[in-house]
């Protein structure tokens, strides 16, 4: 029994301290998330965000280069939470610019067809 408390834990410390494997793949898919944020316009529409992602992608790259690879993956996780952020806050400032300009193109068709009523009524 007293062999089986002393296994026990040190299996536990063991296996939290066990390295995984560095998280290449997950740097990759950040890597093509920022690119992603950044062909729809992130520069502009999510600037803190899109630098935050970048600053936390080499933050992670750094943490690999330490061998700290569990605290890598979940910078990395975070980095993609941002670079995410960064795409949708791009995406959806873009749709709110369009329909701003299509909402302004409607009012002035409105004016134009009103000014159109207007002249016919008035000659005749």
């Amino acid at each position: 029994m007293r062999k089986l408390a002393i296994v026990v834990p040190l299996v536990i410390v063991l296996s939290a301290c066990a390295s995984t494997k560095p998280p290449a793949d997950k740097l990759t898919q950040v890597e093509a998330s920022i690119q992603q944020a950044e062909q729809v316009g992130a520069e502009n529409y999510a600037p803190l965000e899109i630098r935050e992602a970048r600053k936390k992608l080499t933050e992670a790259r750094e943490l690999v280069a330490k061998e700290k690879y569990e605290k890598a993956k979940r910078t990395a996780d975070r980095a993609m939470v941002d670079a995410e952020l960064a795409q949708m806050k791009s995406l959806s400032e873009k749709a709110q610019k369009a329909v701003r300009e299509l909402r302004e193109s409607i009012r002035v068709l409105q004016e134009e067809i009103q000014n159109n009523i207007d002249k016919s009524e008035s000659q005749s």
